[in-house]
Protein backbone atom coordinates (compact mmCIF):
# COMPACT_ATOMS: atom_id res chain seq x y z
CA UNK A 1 0.00 0.00 0.00
CA UNK A 2 1.19 3.49 -0.73
CA UNK A 3 0.96 6.38 1.68
CA UNK A 4 -2.19 7.66 0.07
CA UNK A 5 -3.91 4.31 0.48
CA UNK A 6 -2.64 4.09 4.06
CA UNK A 7 -3.95 7.55 4.81
CA UNK A 8 -7.26 6.65 3.19
CA UNK A 9 -7.39 3.44 5.25
CA UNK A 10 -6.66 5.39 8.44
CA UNK A 11 -9.35 7.87 7.50
CA UNK A 12 -11.77 5.05 6.70
CA UNK A 13 -11.11 3.38 10.06
CA UNK A 14 -11.59 6.75 11.77
CA UNK A 15 -14.84 7.25 9.91
CA UNK A 16 -16.02 3.71 10.75
CA UNK A 17 -15.08 4.23 14.40
CA UNK A 18 -16.85 7.56 14.42
CA UNK A 19 -19.90 6.03 12.78
CA UNK A 20 -19.80 3.16 15.29
CA UNK A 21 -19.60 5.52 18.26
CA UNK A 22 -22.23 7.72 16.69
CA UNK A 23 -24.44 4.75 15.90
CA UNK A 24 -24.19 3.49 19.45
CA UNK A 25 -24.91 6.98 20.69
CA UNK A 26 -27.90 7.24 18.38
CA UNK A 27 -29.09 3.81 19.52
CA UNK A 28 -28.71 4.89 23.16
CA UNK A 29 -30.52 8.12 22.40
CA UNK A 30 -33.30 6.18 20.69
CA UNK A 31 -33.57 3.84 23.65
CA UNK A 32 -33.48 6.76 26.03
CA UNK A 33 -36.10 8.50 23.93
CA UNK A 34 -38.34 5.47 24.07
CA UNK A 35 -37.84 5.33 27.85
CA UNK A 36 -38.59 9.02 28.14
CA UNK A 37 -41.72 8.56 26.05
CA UNK A 38 -42.77 5.65 28.26
CA UNK A 39 -42.05 7.73 31.37
CA UNK A 40 -44.08 10.56 29.93
CA UNK A 41 -46.96 8.19 29.15
CA UNK A 42 -46.83 6.71 32.63
CA UNK A 43 -46.60 10.20 34.15
CA UNK A 44 -49.61 11.35 32.15
CA UNK A 45 -51.50 8.22 33.11
CA UNK A 46 -50.60 8.72 36.76
CA UNK A 47 -51.61 12.37 36.59
CA UNK A 48 -54.91 11.51 34.89
CA UNK A 49 -55.51 8.74 37.39
CA UNK A 50 -54.81 11.00 40.36
CA UNK A 51 -57.15 13.59 38.88
CA UNK A 52 -59.83 10.88 38.55
CA UNK A 53 -59.14 9.77 42.12
CA UNK A 54 -59.68 13.33 43.28
CA UNK A 55 -62.91 13.45 41.31
CA UNK A 56 -63.82 10.19 43.03
CA UNK A 57 -63.53 11.97 46.35
CA UNK A 58 -65.12 15.14 44.92
CA UNK A 59 -68.23 13.22 43.88
CA UNK A 60 -68.54 11.91 47.46
CA UNK A 61 -68.16 15.47 48.68
CA UNK A 62 -70.87 16.58 46.29
CA UNK A 63 -73.19 13.91 47.73
CA UNK A 64 -72.44 15.00 51.26
CA UNK A 65 -72.89 18.64 50.23
CA UNK A 66 -76.33 17.87 48.89
CA UNK A 67 -77.33 16.60 52.37
CA UNK A 68 -76.16 19.87 53.79
CA UNK A 69 -78.16 22.02 51.33
CA UNK A 70 -81.25 23.53 52.86
CA UNK A 71 -84.52 22.59 51.24
CA UNK A 72 -85.82 25.31 49.02
CA UNK A 73 -82.39 26.82 48.43
CA UNK A 74 -82.42 26.73 44.66
CA UNK A 75 -79.05 28.44 44.22
CA UNK A 76 -77.29 26.03 46.48
CA UNK A 77 -79.03 23.11 44.78
CA UNK A 78 -77.96 24.40 41.38
CA UNK A 79 -74.40 24.77 42.61
CA UNK A 80 -74.40 21.21 43.88
CA UNK A 81 -75.78 19.93 40.58
CA UNK A 82 -73.15 21.91 38.61
CA UNK A 83 -70.33 20.63 40.80
CA UNK A 84 -71.62 17.08 40.43
CA UNK A 85 -71.84 17.45 36.70
CA UNK A 86 -68.35 18.96 36.44
CA UNK A 87 -66.72 16.39 38.67
CA UNK A 88 -68.44 13.55 36.82
CA UNK A 89 -67.23 14.95 33.49
CA UNK A 90 -63.67 15.34 34.75
CA UNK A 91 -63.73 11.79 36.17
CA UNK A 92 -64.96 10.36 32.86
CA UNK A 93 -62.41 12.50 30.92
CA UNK A 94 -59.53 11.28 33.07
CA UNK A 95 -60.52 7.66 32.50
CA UNK A 96 -60.99 8.25 28.78
CA UNK A 97 -57.59 9.94 28.47
CA UNK A 98 -55.89 7.01 30.21
CA UNK A 99 -57.80 4.64 27.96
CA UNK A 100 -56.29 6.41 24.93
CA UNK A 101 -52.69 6.14 26.19
CA UNK A 102 -50.46 3.22 25.02
CA UNK A 103 -50.19 1.70 28.48
CA UNK A 104 -49.29 -1.80 29.50
CA UNK A 105 -51.95 -4.42 28.67
CA UNK A 106 -52.75 -5.14 32.34
CA UNK A 107 -53.22 -1.43 33.02
CA UNK A 108 -55.44 -1.01 29.99
CA UNK A 109 -57.43 -4.05 31.07
CA UNK A 110 -57.87 -2.58 34.54
CA UNK A 111 -58.90 0.80 33.09
CA UNK A 112 -61.40 -0.87 30.78
CA UNK A 113 -62.79 -2.89 33.70
CA UNK A 114 -63.28 0.20 35.85
CA UNK A 115 -65.61 1.84 33.35
CA UNK A 116 -68.91 0.16 34.48
CA UNK A 117 -68.01 0.67 38.13
CA UNK A 118 -67.35 4.37 37.42
CA UNK A 119 -70.67 4.79 35.67
CA UNK A 120 -72.49 3.02 38.48
CA UNK A 121 -70.75 5.22 41.02
CA UNK A 122 -71.63 8.41 39.10
CA UNK A 123 -75.26 7.31 38.66
CA UNK A 124 -75.54 6.45 42.34
CA UNK A 125 -74.13 9.83 43.31
CA UNK A 126 -76.54 11.58 40.94
CA UNK A 127 -79.55 9.76 42.37
CA UNK A 128 -78.53 10.52 45.94
CA UNK A 129 -77.90 14.22 45.15
CA UNK A 130 -81.26 14.61 43.44
CA UNK A 131 -83.01 12.72 46.24
CA UNK A 132 -81.13 14.63 48.95
CA UNK A 133 -82.19 17.95 47.52
CA UNK A 134 -85.82 16.81 47.65
CA UNK A 135 -85.97 14.31 50.55
CA UNK A 136 -82.81 13.89 52.61
CA UNK A 137 -84.24 11.03 54.66
CA UNK A 138 -84.98 8.98 51.59
CA UNK A 139 -81.58 9.78 50.22
CA UNK A 140 -79.85 8.42 53.34
CA UNK A 141 -81.38 5.08 52.57
CA UNK A 142 -79.42 5.01 49.34
CA UNK A 143 -76.06 5.73 51.00
CA UNK A 144 -75.26 2.09 51.64
CA UNK A 145 -75.10 1.26 47.91
CA UNK A 146 -73.20 4.46 47.31
CA UNK A 147 -70.65 3.57 49.96
CA UNK A 148 -70.16 0.13 48.44
CA UNK A 149 -69.65 1.70 44.98
CA UNK A 150 -67.25 4.20 46.51
CA UNK A 151 -65.25 1.49 48.20
CA UNK A 152 -65.16 -0.72 45.11
CA UNK A 153 -64.08 2.18 42.89
CA UNK A 154 -61.50 3.20 45.45
CA UNK A 155 -60.06 -0.30 45.48
CA UNK A 156 -59.87 -0.41 41.72
CA UNK A 157 -58.26 3.02 41.62
CA UNK A 158 -55.63 1.90 44.11
CA UNK A 159 -54.92 -1.15 42.01
CA UNK A 160 -54.53 0.95 38.88
CA UNK A 161 -52.34 3.43 40.80
CA UNK A 162 -50.11 0.60 41.99
CA UNK A 163 -49.90 -0.77 38.43
CA UNK A 164 -49.04 2.66 37.00
CA UNK A 165 -46.43 3.27 39.71
CA UNK A 166 -44.97 -0.19 39.07
CA UNK A 167 -44.84 0.63 35.32
CA UNK A 168 -43.11 3.93 36.11
CA UNK A 169 -40.55 2.16 38.29
CA UNK A 170 -40.02 -0.48 35.62
CA UNK A 171 -39.59 2.18 32.94
CA UNK A 172 -37.14 4.06 35.18
CA UNK A 173 -35.11 0.91 35.73
CA UNK A 174 -35.15 0.10 32.02
CA UNK A 175 -34.10 3.67 31.23
CA UNK A 176 -31.21 3.49 33.66
CA UNK A 177 -30.17 0.13 32.18
CA UNK A 178 -30.36 1.54 28.67
CA UNK A 179 -28.34 4.60 29.64
CA UNK A 180 -25.73 2.47 31.37
CA UNK A 181 -25.60 0.02 28.47
CA UNK A 182 -25.34 2.82 25.93
CA UNK A 183 -22.59 4.43 28.01
CA UNK A 184 -20.68 1.15 28.20
CA UNK A 185 -21.12 0.61 24.46
CA UNK A 186 -20.03 4.17 23.69
CA UNK A 187 -16.95 4.00 25.88
CA UNK A 188 -16.09 0.55 24.55
CA UNK A 189 -16.49 1.56 20.91
CA UNK A 190 -14.60 4.79 21.57
CA UNK A 191 -11.74 2.88 23.20
CA UNK A 192 -11.71 0.34 20.38
CA UNK A 193 -11.71 3.15 17.80
CA UNK A 194 -8.88 4.89 19.62
CA UNK A 195 -6.87 1.67 19.74
CA UNK A 196 -7.47 1.02 16.04
CA UNK A 197 -6.55 4.59 15.11
CA UNK A 198 -3.44 4.50 17.31
CA UNK A 199 -2.38 1.17 15.82
CA UNK A 200 -2.93 2.34 12.25
CA UNK A 201 -1.27 5.68 12.97
CA UNK A 202 1.71 3.94 14.54
CA UNK A 203 2.03 1.64 11.56
CA UNK A 204 1.63 4.57 9.19
CA UNK A 205 4.28 6.59 11.01
CA UNK A 206 6.66 3.63 11.04
CA UNK A 207 6.15 3.05 7.32
CA UNK A 208 6.71 6.73 6.59
CA UNK A 209 9.17 8.05 9.18
CA UNK A 210 11.76 5.27 8.85
CA UNK A 211 12.19 5.72 5.09
CA UNK A 212 12.11 9.48 5.59
CA UNK A 213 14.88 9.22 8.18
CA UNK A 214 16.97 7.25 5.67
CA UNK A 215 16.14 9.75 2.97
CA UNK A 216 17.18 12.65 5.24
CA UNK A 217 20.44 10.88 6.08
CA UNK A 218 21.13 10.25 2.39
CA UNK A 219 20.30 13.87 1.55
CA UNK A 220 22.68 15.08 4.27
CA UNK A 221 25.42 12.85 2.90
CA UNK A 222 24.81 14.22 -0.59
CA UNK A 223 24.82 17.78 0.79
CA UNK A 224 28.20 17.06 2.41
CA UNK A 225 29.53 15.89 -0.96
CA UNK A 226 29.34 12.13 -0.44
CA UNK A 227 27.80 10.71 -3.60
CA UNK A 228 28.98 7.14 -2.97
CA UNK A 229 26.62 6.28 -0.06
CA UNK A 230 24.12 3.64 -1.29
CA UNK A 231 20.40 4.46 -1.06
CA UNK A 232 18.21 1.40 -0.52
CA UNK A 233 14.52 1.20 -1.44
CA UNK A 234 12.54 -0.29 1.46
CA UNK A 235 8.94 -0.02 0.25
CA UNK A 236 6.78 0.52 -2.78
CA UNK A 237 4.87 3.51 -1.45
CA UNK A 238 5.64 7.19 -1.99
CA UNK A 239 8.54 6.99 0.48
CA UNK A 240 10.04 4.16 -1.56
CA UNK A 241 9.45 6.14 -4.73
CA UNK A 242 11.17 9.11 -3.07
CA UNK A 243 14.11 6.86 -2.16
CA UNK A 244 14.29 5.60 -5.72
CA UNK A 245 14.09 9.16 -7.05
CA UNK A 246 16.82 10.23 -4.63
CA UNK A 247 18.99 7.31 -5.77
CA UNK A 248 18.39 8.29 -9.41
CA UNK A 249 19.19 11.89 -8.53
CA UNK A 250 22.41 10.73 -6.82
CA UNK A 251 23.40 8.82 -9.95
CA UNK A 252 22.52 11.75 -12.22
CA UNK A 253 24.34 14.16 -9.90
CA UNK A 254 27.39 11.93 -9.86
CA UNK A 255 27.41 11.82 -13.66
CA UNK A 256 26.83 15.57 -13.82
CA UNK A 257 29.69 16.26 -11.38
CA UNK A 258 31.98 14.02 -13.42
CA UNK A 259 30.92 15.85 -16.57
CA UNK A 260 31.43 19.23 -14.89
CA UNK A 261 34.86 18.14 -13.69
CA UNK A 262 35.85 17.06 -17.19
CA UNK A 263 34.30 20.11 -18.85
CA UNK A 264 35.88 22.49 -16.32
CA UNK A 265 39.29 21.00 -17.09
CA UNK A 266 38.59 21.40 -20.81
CA UNK A 267 37.37 24.93 -20.14
CA UNK A 268 40.56 25.73 -18.26
CA UNK A 269 42.74 24.40 -21.06
CA UNK A 270 40.61 26.22 -23.64
CA UNK A 271 40.80 29.47 -21.66
CA UNK A 272 44.59 29.16 -21.46
CA UNK A 273 44.81 28.44 -25.18
CA UNK A 274 42.45 31.33 -25.95
CA UNK A 275 44.48 33.57 -23.67
CA UNK A 276 47.62 32.77 -25.65
CA UNK A 277 45.76 33.15 -28.95
CA UNK A 278 44.20 36.44 -27.85
CA UNK A 279 47.69 37.70 -26.94
CA UNK A 280 48.92 36.87 -30.43
CA UNK A 281 45.81 38.43 -31.98
CA UNK A 282 46.31 41.53 -29.82
CA UNK A 283 49.91 41.81 -31.01
CA UNK A 284 48.70 41.31 -34.61
CA UNK A 285 46.02 43.97 -34.09
CA UNK A 286 48.66 46.33 -32.73
CA UNK A 287 50.89 45.66 -35.72
CA UNK A 288 47.85 46.13 -37.98
CA UNK A 289 47.12 49.46 -36.32
CA UNK A 290 50.75 50.55 -36.84
CA UNK A 291 50.60 49.36 -40.48
CA UNK A 292 47.35 51.21 -40.99
CA UNK A 293 48.94 54.36 -39.57
CA UNK A 294 51.92 53.96 -41.94
CA UNK A 295 49.53 53.33 -44.82
CA UNK A 296 47.59 56.47 -43.91
CA UNK A 297 50.85 58.46 -44.04
CA UNK A 298 51.69 56.89 -47.42
CA UNK A 299 48.18 57.71 -48.67
CA UNK A 300 48.63 61.32 -47.62
CA UNK A 301 51.93 61.42 -49.52
CA UNK A 302 50.27 59.80 -52.55
CA UNK A 303 47.45 62.35 -52.38
CA UNK A 304 50.10 65.08 -52.40
CA UNK A 305 51.77 63.49 -55.45
CA UNK A 306 48.40 63.21 -57.19
CA UNK A 307 47.84 66.91 -56.48
CA UNK A 308 51.21 67.67 -58.08
CA UNK A 309 50.29 65.51 -61.08
CA UNK A 310 47.02 67.40 -61.35
CA UNK A 311 48.98 70.66 -61.32
CA UNK A 312 51.32 69.35 -64.05
CA UNK A 313 48.28 68.23 -66.01
CA UNK A 314 46.81 71.71 -65.83
CA UNK A 315 50.18 73.04 -67.06
CA UNK A 316 50.13 70.52 -69.91
CA UNK A 317 46.60 71.69 -70.73
CA UNK A 318 47.80 75.26 -70.93
CA UNK A 319 50.73 74.21 -73.11
CA UNK A 320 48.35 72.27 -75.36
CA UNK A 321 46.18 75.35 -75.73
CA UNK A 322 49.26 77.33 -76.62
CA UNK A 323 50.27 74.65 -79.12
CA UNK A 324 46.82 74.84 -80.67
CA UNK A 325 47.17 78.58 -81.00
CA UNK A 326 50.62 78.16 -82.54
CA UNK A 327 49.36 75.60 -85.03
CA UNK A 328 46.55 77.97 -85.94
CA UNK A 329 49.09 80.66 -86.48
CA UNK A 330 51.21 78.24 -88.55
CA UNK A 331 48.16 77.42 -90.66
CA UNK A 332 47.58 81.09 -91.26
CA UNK A 333 51.25 81.44 -92.21
CA UNK A 334 50.93 78.58 -94.67
CA UNK A 335 47.90 80.26 -96.15
CA UNK A 336 50.02 83.41 -96.50
CA UNK A 337 52.71 81.37 -98.23
CA UNK A 338 50.16 80.04 -100.66
CA UNK A 339 48.96 83.55 -101.34
CA UNK A 340 52.56 84.64 -101.81
CA UNK A 341 53.19 81.87 -104.28
CA UNK A 342 50.11 82.97 -106.18
CA UNK A 343 51.44 86.52 -106.28
CA UNK A 344 54.75 85.10 -107.58
CA UNK A 345 52.79 83.49 -110.37
CA UNK A 346 51.14 86.83 -111.08
CA UNK A 347 54.29 88.92 -110.96
CA UNK A 348 57.77 87.62 -111.17
CA UNK A 349 58.96 90.97 -109.88
CA UNK A 350 57.46 90.15 -106.51
CA UNK A 351 59.31 86.84 -106.44
CA UNK A 352 62.30 88.17 -104.60
CA UNK A 353 60.25 89.74 -101.84
CA UNK A 354 58.00 86.75 -101.68
CA UNK A 355 60.98 84.42 -101.44
CA UNK A 356 62.38 86.59 -98.68
CA UNK A 357 59.04 86.51 -96.87
CA UNK A 358 58.95 82.80 -97.49
CA UNK A 359 62.37 82.41 -95.93
CA UNK A 360 61.30 84.41 -92.96
CA UNK A 361 58.15 82.39 -92.67
CA UNK A 362 60.19 79.21 -92.91
CA UNK A 363 62.34 80.40 -90.03
CA UNK A 364 59.20 81.22 -87.99
CA UNK A 365 57.77 77.84 -88.84
CA UNK A 366 61.01 76.25 -87.77
CA UNK A 367 60.75 78.11 -84.47
CA UNK A 368 57.17 76.96 -84.08
CA UNK A 369 58.22 73.45 -84.90
CA UNK A 370 60.90 73.67 -82.26
CA UNK A 371 58.29 74.83 -79.77
CA UNK A 372 55.98 71.98 -80.75
CA UNK A 373 58.92 69.57 -80.43
CA UNK A 374 59.67 70.92 -76.95
CA UNK A 375 55.99 70.57 -76.05
CA UNK A 376 55.98 66.97 -77.31
CA UNK A 377 59.12 66.16 -75.34
CA UNK A 378 57.70 67.82 -72.22
CA UNK A 379 54.41 65.94 -72.75
CA UNK A 380 56.36 62.71 -73.11
CA UNK A 381 58.26 63.52 -69.90
CA UNK A 382 55.00 64.29 -68.09
CA UNK A 383 53.46 61.07 -69.37
CA UNK A 384 56.54 59.19 -68.16
CA UNK A 385 56.24 60.80 -64.72
CA UNK A 386 52.53 59.99 -64.68
CA UNK A 387 53.30 56.34 -65.53
CA UNK A 388 55.85 56.24 -62.72
CA UNK A 389 53.30 57.68 -60.24
CA UNK A 390 50.68 55.24 -61.51
CA UNK A 391 53.10 52.36 -60.98
CA UNK A 392 53.67 53.61 -57.44
CA UNK A 393 49.91 53.81 -56.85
CA UNK A 394 49.62 50.13 -57.68
CA UNK A 395 46.15 48.80 -58.43
CA UNK A 396 44.48 52.18 -57.93
CA UNK A 397 46.74 53.81 -60.60
CA UNK A 398 46.31 51.14 -63.27
CA UNK A 399 43.77 53.24 -65.26
CA UNK A 400 45.93 56.30 -64.93
CA UNK A 401 48.90 54.33 -66.30
CA UNK A 402 46.88 53.43 -69.41
CA UNK A 403 46.07 57.10 -70.00
CA UNK A 404 49.74 58.01 -69.48
CA UNK A 405 50.75 55.45 -72.13
CA UNK A 406 48.23 56.99 -74.55
CA UNK A 407 49.62 60.45 -73.89
CA UNK A 408 53.18 59.18 -74.50
CA UNK A 409 52.02 57.70 -77.83
CA UNK A 410 50.44 60.99 -78.83
CA UNK A 411 53.63 62.82 -77.81
CA UNK A 412 55.70 60.41 -79.93
CA UNK A 413 53.43 60.95 -82.93
CA UNK A 414 53.63 64.70 -82.39
CA UNK A 415 57.45 64.50 -82.34
CA UNK A 416 57.42 62.46 -85.50
CA UNK A 417 55.13 65.01 -87.18
CA UNK A 418 57.38 67.85 -86.14
CA UNK A 419 60.33 66.02 -87.65
CA UNK A 420 58.37 65.63 -90.87
CA UNK A 421 57.44 69.29 -90.80
CA UNK A 422 61.07 70.17 -90.13
CA UNK A 423 62.02 68.21 -93.18
CA UNK A 424 59.36 69.99 -95.19
CA UNK A 425 60.58 73.38 -93.98
CA UNK A 426 64.10 72.35 -94.86
CA UNK A 427 62.95 71.54 -98.33
CA UNK A 428 61.08 74.84 -98.53
CA UNK A 429 64.27 76.68 -97.58
CA UNK A 430 66.19 74.75 -100.18
CA UNK A 431 63.52 75.66 -102.67
CA UNK A 432 63.73 79.34 -101.77
CA UNK A 433 67.48 79.18 -102.13
CA UNK A 434 67.12 77.69 -105.54
CA UNK A 435 64.57 80.40 -106.34
CA UNK A 436 67.08 83.07 -105.38
CA UNK A 437 69.73 81.44 -107.53
CA UNK A 438 67.46 80.95 -110.44
CA UNK A 439 64.49 83.27 -110.86
CA UNK A 440 63.97 81.92 -114.30
CA UNK A 441 62.57 78.71 -112.97
CA UNK A 442 60.51 80.66 -110.46
CA UNK A 443 57.16 80.08 -112.10
CA UNK A 444 57.57 76.37 -112.18
CA UNK A 445 58.99 76.30 -108.67
CA UNK A 446 56.22 78.58 -107.45
CA UNK A 447 53.79 76.02 -108.67
CA UNK A 448 55.71 73.39 -106.77
CA UNK A 449 55.89 75.73 -103.79
CA UNK A 450 52.11 76.14 -103.84
CA UNK A 451 51.73 72.38 -103.73
CA UNK A 452 54.24 72.07 -100.95
CA UNK A 453 52.52 74.91 -99.07
CA UNK A 454 49.19 73.16 -99.41
CA UNK A 455 50.79 70.00 -98.09
CA UNK A 456 52.28 72.01 -95.23
CA UNK A 457 48.84 73.49 -94.53
CA UNK A 458 47.43 69.98 -94.39
CA UNK A 459 50.26 68.93 -92.09
CA UNK A 460 49.64 71.96 -89.88
CA UNK A 461 45.96 71.05 -89.81
CA UNK A 462 46.87 67.52 -88.77
CA UNK A 463 49.24 68.94 -86.15
CA UNK A 464 46.45 71.16 -84.84
CA UNK A 465 44.11 68.17 -84.70
CA UNK A 466 46.80 66.14 -82.91
CA UNK A 467 47.29 68.97 -80.46
CA UNK A 468 43.54 69.12 -79.93
CA UNK A 469 43.49 65.39 -79.29
CA UNK A 470 46.42 65.84 -76.93
CA UNK A 471 44.41 68.52 -75.13
CA UNK A 472 41.45 66.16 -74.90
CA UNK A 473 43.73 63.47 -73.54
CA UNK A 474 45.13 65.93 -71.07
CA UNK A 475 41.57 66.83 -70.02
CA UNK A 476 40.78 63.17 -69.58
CA UNK A 477 43.98 62.75 -67.60
CA UNK A 478 42.99 65.73 -65.45
CA UNK A 479 39.50 64.26 -64.92
CA UNK A 480 41.02 60.88 -64.14
CA UNK A 481 43.47 62.46 -61.74
CA UNK A 482 40.56 64.31 -60.08
CA UNK A 483 38.65 61.05 -59.72
CA UNK A 484 41.84 59.36 -58.53
CA UNK A 485 42.25 62.14 -55.96
CA UNK A 486 38.70 61.57 -54.70
CA UNK A 487 39.27 57.81 -54.60
CA UNK A 488 42.58 58.36 -52.84
CA UNK A 489 40.82 60.56 -50.27
CA UNK A 490 38.20 57.86 -49.75
CA UNK A 491 40.96 55.28 -49.45
CA UNK A 492 42.69 57.51 -46.92
CA UNK A 493 39.45 57.81 -44.94
CA UNK A 494 39.01 54.04 -45.10
CA UNK A 495 42.59 53.57 -43.99
CA UNK A 496 41.94 55.88 -41.04
CA UNK A 497 38.79 53.88 -40.26
CA UNK A 498 40.84 50.67 -40.50
CA UNK A 499 43.37 52.20 -38.14
CA UNK A 500 40.62 53.11 -35.64
CA UNK A 501 39.03 49.64 -35.98
CA UNK A 502 42.42 48.04 -35.49
CA UNK A 503 42.94 50.11 -32.33
CA UNK A 504 39.49 49.13 -31.05
CA UNK A 505 40.23 45.49 -31.90
CA UNK A 506 43.44 45.79 -29.97
CA UNK A 507 41.59 47.16 -26.94
CA UNK A 508 38.89 44.48 -27.31
CA UNK A 509 41.51 41.75 -27.47
CA UNK A 510 43.14 43.12 -24.33
CA UNK A 511 39.74 43.06 -22.58
CA UNK A 512 39.20 39.55 -23.94
CA UNK A 513 42.54 38.51 -22.50
CA UNK A 514 41.47 39.85 -19.09
CA UNK A 515 38.14 38.01 -19.37
CA UNK A 516 39.95 34.81 -20.29
CA UNK A 517 42.12 35.21 -17.19
CA UNK A 518 38.96 35.58 -15.13
CA UNK A 519 37.43 32.58 -16.91
CA UNK A 520 40.53 30.54 -16.09
CA UNK A 521 40.17 31.58 -12.43
CA UNK A 522 36.47 30.62 -12.53
CA UNK A 523 37.35 27.24 -14.05
CA UNK A 524 39.90 26.63 -11.30
CA UNK A 525 37.30 27.62 -8.66
CA UNK A 526 34.79 25.28 -10.32
CA UNK A 527 37.28 22.45 -10.19
CA UNK A 528 37.94 23.18 -6.52
CA UNK A 529 34.19 23.09 -5.83
CA UNK A 530 33.73 19.84 -7.72
CA UNK A 531 36.66 18.13 -5.94
CA UNK A 532 34.79 18.15 -2.62
CA UNK A 533 32.32 15.59 -4.03
CA UNK A 534 33.25 11.96 -3.49
CA UNK A 535 32.36 10.01 -6.61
Amino acid sequence: MNIRQKMLACGAVSIVATLLVGGIGLWGQAQLGEALVANEINANALRHHMDGDMMHDALRADVLGAFLTAPGDAAAAAQVRDDLKEHSARFRQAMEQNAKLPLAPEIRQAIDAIGPVLEAYIQSATRIVEQALVDPQAARALMADFSRSFAELEGRNETISEQIEASVAQTRARTEAVVQQASWWQWGSLGLACLLILAITRQLLRSVLRPLAKIIQAARSMAQGNLRAPISVDSRDEAGQLQQSLADMQTSLRQMIETIRTESEELRRASQYLSQTSGEVARGASEQAEGATSMAAAMEQMIGNIAQIAEHTRSARDISEQSEQLTTTGGQVIVGVVDGMNHIADAVNQSSRTVTVLGQSSEEIDSIIQVIRGIAEQTNLLALNAAIEAARAGEAGRGFAVVADEVRGLAARTAQSTQEITGMIQRIRESTAQAVKSMEAGVSRVTDGVGKAQQANASITEIRQGVQRSAQMVDEIAHTITEQSKASNEVAERVEMISEVAQRNNMAMQQLAQMLVQMDSSAQAMQASVRRFEL
